[in-house]
């Protein structure tokens, strides 16, 4: 058997040095990397217990405070928890932990606002102002620090510092902050409008949301104030804040200034004693949708429909078709006029039938729209049957304060049990005029 010869070679300590050094490393970054993953999932998990064990829920977030010294949302978490104990031993802890996160995060905004508006609840309001504008300069263009900033501004009484910290915010997040921001100001101004409008912003999408703030509290002259001061173009620009100070209006029974109102936000077709949409040209809108326009609203038993087959005057008109044998009230279609108090007028209309039947027929009222709503005059009952275009004409006078005519297709009042209705019945061609002289029904 040859000899075998074995060469082993052996190197130097100092030689794989560098590759024990490098595995030292990677194990101590592994750990490192387990440490801080381990105490951010505990951090995590600390608050599911907190309303059944406080003082588990506190332990396991120091736990992870100590595995994972340098992250900040574990201080974050332990100073919540501090907080949440409305324990007096604890501000103090709170607010050192709050105070650690800060410092482990200089530049991370959300942790600064968090960590001011925490220091503001927990008694130390100044502390909680250097932290919020501290937020702020860290994002200068976000709309909550700006928010939370001027808030704690305006606890300290600084009233100045705060709505221009408040104005920010709402010129960053207008649909936001904008309806708050006024409401803020409305309670501490109210009711200097100008220095609301002054601390609010003289901006016209700032003025206008004013507008609808004032609106919605009542103020209705203070709103108007407002809206009048806004350019042509911008009230046409701000037609949505128009519509609701207009149907605030509407509400009140101020018609005139509805009209007025929708008139400088662009409707169109609007006036003082005329109809909208008289002949039925144009489609008719959802119900309760517009103002002085048709509205119809569902009746069972009842199919409101326009027709484009049958016209008095031009291409179409307003089918009513009944078919029930219930005790139906109709009224169903109506459009508010508005009107010059105390003036005449002369209402003209057409309808033809087909095999209409009931024992209770269907008249044109005419209403003072109020409030509250009176009745003005009525037409005859429509003749039962199958009847071509007729023309009915009424005239009558408004009343000294009336501003608007309830004009409705209404159906007469039945007697007791059973008061059915069947067939079909054309309106087309509604119009109203001034007159003069004697006021009466043709």
């Amino acid at each position: 058997m040859a000899d075998q010869v074995v060469f082993i070679k052996l190197r130097p300590l100092w030689a794989r040095a560098p590759l024990l050094l490098l595995a030292a490393a990677a194990l101590w970054a592994a750990w490192q990397g387990a440490r801080y993953g381990i105490g951010g999932t505990m951090a995590e998990a600390a608050p599911f217990s907190f309303e059944t064990d406080q003082a588990g829920a506190i332990e396991s977030a120091e736990g992870a405070v100590r595995l994972a010294p340098r992250d900040p949302s574990t201080h974050l978490m332990l100073a919540r928890l501090y907080q949440s104990t409305f324990d007096t031993q604890s501000v103090e802890r709170a607010l050192r932990e709050y105070g650690e996160a800060a410092a482990l995060a200089p530049d991370d905004y959300l942790v600064w606002m968090e960590v001011g508006r925490a220091r503001g609840a927990l008694g130390d309001p100044e502390g909680g102002v250097a932290a919020l504008r501290r937020a702020a300069e860290l994002a200068p263009n976000y709309a909550a620090p700006r928010w939370h900033l001027g808030n704690a501004l305006l606890r300290l009484g600084r009233t100045d510092e705060a709505f221009a910290e408040l104005r920010r915010a709402s010129d960053a997040d207008p649909k936001v902050y904008q309806a708050q921001v006024f409401n803020i100001a409305w309670q501490v101004y109210g009711p200097n409008v100008a220095r609301v409008v002054d601390v609010v912003g003289k901006t016209p999408a700032a003025r206008a949301q004013l507008v609808s703030v004032l609106a919605g509290r009542g103020l209705l002259d203070d709103a108007a104030a407002v809206w009048s001061g806004l350019g042509e173009g911008e009230r046409r620009e701000q037609a949505e804040i128009g519509q609701a100070l207009a149907r605030a209006f509407y509400a009140k029974g101020q018609y005139g200034r509805a009209v007025r109102v929708l008139t400088e936000s662009g409707a169109e077709d609007l006036g003082t004693g005329h109809f909208s949409n008289g002949s039925f040209e144009s489609d008719i809108g959802r119900a309760g949708a517009q103002l002085f326009r048709w509205d119809v609203t569902p009746v069972e038993g009842v199919q409101t429909a326009i027709d484009a087959r049958a016209a008095s005057a031009g291409r179409r008109s307003l089918r009513i078709a009944f078919n029930t044998s219930a005790q139906v009230e109709f009224g169903n279609v109506a459009q508010v006029v508005p009107v010059e108090p105390g003036a005449r007028y002369r209402l003209s209309y057409s309808f033809k039938t087909e095999e209409l039947r009931s024992a209770a027929l269907l008249v044109v009222a005419v209403e003072d729209a109020g409030p509250p709503l009176s009745h003005i005059i009525s037409s005859a009952p429509t003749p039962a049957g199958t009847n071509d275009w007729q023309q009915v004409a009424l005239d009558f006078a408004a009343g000294p304060k009336t501003e608007a005519l309830l004009v409705r297709v209404a159906r007469l009042p039945c007697g007791e049990g059973a008061c059915p209705i069947y067939g079909k019945i054309w309106y087309d061609d509604f119009h109203l005029e001034r007159t003069a002289g004697r006021a009466n029904a043709r």
